[in-house]
Order: structure tokens, then C-alpha cells, then sequence
């Protein structure tokens, strides 16, 4: 294939991924409406309120408070294992906390998004309940108590949340690289965007009683879409204090559509 031929192609994708992103969000808003779920906006919006004037600068305290204690431990440790003085040691340490504080203040809706998907992961098990409920009536297998549901939702927040705030410490780094700068808000958008695609769509995998190593198939089959609940959820936030009302809600019933039609799919090939 030539060149100009992988770029049309590249294009084609591109315009079909934003097409069946905007479908998707159409779709979910169409069945919030219709079946009464608004109040719900609501409450997510009021928590993104509470939340965002609290966590960004209490983790930031945080460090403050705790950067002693933990360069004091790194330079008895590293000590034992880095052939270098312990002053240029603390050089270093303190470089690496400078470059968390930078990171934490540049990208501090992205953070403050891992927080509340962290926090709200109650939250969203309630929602992703309800549309169950009312959208999937087709249970792989009987679903998991609300507890075990409620501890993979943090399980996995947790694990992408360590997941993304290394790539962005990594996309931080390349920052300061002249022309590698002008492509790290797109990379940083983009990561942020898949990891919180598959957290969306994983409430309604988990209820139907797929396992992780399952999940994690679903995943790879499904990048495209989870990218595209990813990407909306992430443009819906960046509208000023009404993206924070509508964005959760909206994705996680995007997430369950997501599943529904991947279980039509598969019953339609298995006939």
C-alpha cells in the first residue's frame, strides 16, 4: 500500500471513530431522557464540585507534608544499592518530586478525573445498576454481589490511575523537548482517553460476570469504541462545570450500549 493510500486510510478511520463516538453519546443521551435517569446528572455534578475544590490542592499538600519523610527513606535505601553521595542523591530525589508537583499542576483536570473515578466508583456502580436494569437483559452468568463489584471498580480505577500518571510523568519529561512539546497534550489526551473508555464500559463486564482475563479479551477486540467512549467523556468534560454534570452518566450508559451491542454480535455469529 502506498503512502498516500495509508494516509487516506488513516483519515477514513479517524472521521469513522469521531462518526461512531458521536453516535454513541446520541444513542446514551437518548436513553438518559427517555428513561427518566436525569436526576442522576445531579449527583455527579454536585460531587465534581465538592470534589475538584479539595483534591488537587490536598494531594499537593500531601506531598508537601510527606516529601521529608520520603527522601529521608530514599536516601537510606538508595544508599545501599546507587553508587553516588547522598547529596547527589537528594538532588535527584528532589528533581523527581519537583517533576510530580509539575505534572500534578499541568494536567490537573486529568488527575482530578482519576480521583473522582477512584472516589466515585460507589457512584458508578449504582448508575451502571440502574441501566442495567433497564438495557441488559442478557446475563453471561449470575452477576457479582455489590461488594465485589464495588472492589474491582476501585481495584481497576487504581490501577489505571498508577498506569496513566506514569505515562504522564513520561509525557512531562518529553515536554521540555522542544519540538516533542508540541505533541504532548494530544498524547496526554489520548492515553487518559483509552484508560477511561475501558473503566466506563468495565462496570457492565463485571456485572455480567466476565472476569478480568476475559475483560482484558474484550478490550483488545474493542479498542476503537473504548477509545471513542474514552474521547467523548473527556470532551464532555471540558465544557465548563456542565461537562461535569453530564460527562460519568453519559459514558457509563455509552459503556453499556458498547456491551449490548458486543453481545448482539456474538449471538448473531453463534446462530
Amino acid at each position: 500500500m502506498s503512502e498516500s493510500k495509508k494516509i487516506n486510510q488513516k483519515f477514513k478511520d479517524s472521521n469513522q471513530l469521531m462518526v461512531s463516538g458521536l453516535q454513541l453519546f446520541l444513542d446514551a443521551h437518548v436513553f438518559i431522557w427517555q428513561n427518566k435517569l436525569k436526576r442522576y446528572l445531579l449527583i455527579s455534578g454536585f460531587s465534581f464540585l465538592i470534589l475538584f475544590s479539595i483534591s488537587i490542592q490536598g494531594l499537593l499538600h500531601w506531598i508537601d507534608l510527606n516529601e521529608t519523610w520520603i527522601t529521608k527513606w530514599l536516601l537510606n535505601q538508595g544508599a545501599n544499592y546507587i553508587k553516588l553521595s547522598k547529596t547527589e542523591l537528594k538532588y535527584g530525589i528532589n528533581g523527581i518530586f519537583w517533576l510530580v508537583r509539575h505534572s500534578i499542576n499541568a494536567n490537573k483536570d486529568s488527575f482530578f478525573t482519576s480521583i473522582f473515578l477512584i472516589i466515585g466508583t460507589p457512584y458508578f456502580s449504582m448508575i451502571s445498576r440502574k441501566v442495567h436494569q433497564l438495557l441488559l437483559t442478557h446475563p453471561k452468568r449470575e452477576n457479582f454481589g455489590w461488594t465485589a463489584e464495588i472492589w474491582r471498580g476501585i481495584k481497576l480505577s487504581l490501577q489505571n490511575s498508577f498506569k496513566q500518571f506514569g505515562l504522564i510523568l513520561i509525557i512531562t519529561g518529553l515536554s521540555f523537548i522542544p519540538v516533542i512539546s508540541i505533541l504532548t497534550p494530544l498524547m496526554t489526551f489520548i492515553v487518559l482517553a483509552y484508560y477511561n473508555g475501558i473503566l466506563m464500559m468495565d462496570y457492565s463486564l463485571e456485572r455480567n460476570g466476565f472476569t478480568i482475563q476475559e475483560s482484558r479479551l474484550i478490550y483488545k477486540q474493542n479498542k476503537s469504541l473504548l477509545f471513542s467512549l474514552g474521547l467523548g467523556f473527556m470532551f464532555i468534560l471540558l465544557i465548563p462545570v456542565i461537562g461535569w454534570f453530564l460527562a460519568p452518566t453519559y459514558a457509563l450508559v455509552g459503556g453499556a450500549l458498547i456491551y449490548k451491542n458486543y453481545i448482539q454480535t456474538i449471538d448473531n455469529t453463534s446462530l
